[in-house]
């Protein structure tokens, strides 16, 4: 969540040539984009679903993802939206076909058409809000032009490679946090890495100590946070500028357009990881994410993996490292880098202040016995049911913490 302090970030850092063109190009453009936000259709908008989108190279991943969702018993609609200039409605169709035990509708952008393996529907034209990609070789802005333009009134936007772990009903029903701001975000790695004038071009409170957006995975009541959307949407469809100076990728245009309308969102900072661990060093190869009350994993990032080439096996994704502590105290770091020990990049979880972390503030150390947990939870039984457990950094099989998640992962991706 962030404030309405008065605070800005620190003008030190000069700019240069191109910043000062571009940067005012921005102010310019922000501008231009909040005057075509339209309004929120009222009677447009129903229920709650997952959404995600999906192109070429994200197929074997969703089907993945949809064996998962499948595998979790939710009850939830599920609408994937795509374009022909990414896939064919061919491979589409055969993606719907093999999810037969879902409520899966396939959505096209192009025609404004959903399809579930029994029926076609026409979509408004007017509410298809096609994204702005133009020669972009990436799909980020599908990402926001799919949550606003799926039928539901409340949408929890997936990745392909962002696999839940249980049925995600209860984070719309019950998470504290999203019903009080209508917007669960989740954090990335890295912290800001903008340049400071960003923020003060976005009429925002300096954010840069802030961790950036992890954007595989977005729960948003739309009514209530449309503003922020349709900007994210318009940022994104004028990606040349944004994506340049402002995010990298899709993913910190959510943070930014949401805070140049002023809209409120809760970002959950609860860090956690599965990876490896060789008995002395633990290495973190996903982000998972919980509710903000850290009571269940709900999500589990698995993207690391098809960037750097490691084996989908047991060893690396056996034990879960979380965490548990009071999310608004943000009492906890979590990082991406390479340590001493270990060979690999790796997400790393320490406390603050940082004694084990070294000069390029990654991890250095063991895993402690303390942090041990051997504690095998059911479904349904939170992980800070004891009060010992608040304000510690836990290690665990992550079948302990997300039963069956490993088995059932491992699987449908081979």
């Amino acid at each position: 969540m962030y404030n309405n302090e008065s605070r800005v970030c620190n003008r030190e850092r000069p700019l240069n040539k191109a910043q000062e063109r571009d940067f005012s190009a921005i102010s310019k453009l922000l501008i231009t984009l909040r005057e075509q936000i339209v309004p929120y259709p009222n009677e447009y908008f129903h229920g709650r679903g997952i959404v995600l989108t999906v192109g070429q190279h994200q197929l074997k991943f969703a089907k993945v993802n949809l064996k998962m969702i499948e595998h979790s018993g939710t009850q939830l609609d599920i609408q994937i939206w795509y374009s022909f200039s990414q896939i064919s409605e061919v491979i589409m169709m055969e993606l719907l076909n093999n999810s037969a035990k879902l409520n899966l509708s396939i959505c096209c952008f192009d025609t404004a058409q959903c399809k579930t393996r029994t029926e076609t529907w026409q979509l408004d034209p007017a509410h298809v809000y096609k994204p702005g990609v133009n020669k972009l070789k990436k799909s980020f802005p599908f990402k926001p032009a799919a949550i606003i333009s799926a039928t539901f009134a409340e949408v929890l936007f997936l990745d392909c490679d962002a696999y839940i772990t249980r049925d995600p009903i209860d984070l719309f029903l019950f998470d504290p946090m999203y019903l009080k701001f209508g917007a669960l975000f989740f954090p990335d790695s890295f912290q800001s890495r903008q340049h400071p004038t960003v923020w003060n071009l976005f009429n925002t409170t300096c954010g840069e100590h802030e961790y950036e957006l992890d954007s595989a995975t977005i729960l948003v009541d739309k009514k209530r946070v449309w503003n922020g959307l349709y900007m994210t949407k318009l940022m994104n469809d004028n990606h040349k500028l944004f994506y340049k100076y402002v995010t990298d990728g899709d993913k910190d245009t959510f943070r930014f357009g949401f805070r140049y309308m002023n809209v409120k969102y809760y970002i959950v900072m609860i860090p956690c990881s599965t990876g490896s661990f060789d008995g002395i060093h633990f290495c973190g190869w996903t982000i998972c994410k919980t509710d903000s009350l850290a009571q269940h994993i709900y999500v589990n990032h698995v993207h690391i993996f098809k960037h750097a080439g490691i084996s989908y096996s047991p060893a690396n994704l056996d034990y879960t490292r979380i965490a548990l502590g009071d999310p608004n105290n943000n009492s906890f770091s979590f990082i991406q880098c390479q340590s001493i020990e270990i060979s690999e990049v790796c997400f790393h979880i320490g406390r603050k202040p940082y004694p084990q972390f070294i000069n390029n503030r990654c991890y250095s150390g063991g895993i402690q016995s303390e942090e041990f947990e051997y504690h095998q939870y059911t479904l349904n039984e939170p992980l800070l049911s004891q009060e010992s457990k608040k304000n510690q950094i836990l290690i665990s099989k992550t079948n302990n913490l997300m039963p069956h998640f490993v088995d059932n992962l491992l699987k449908y991706i081979r």
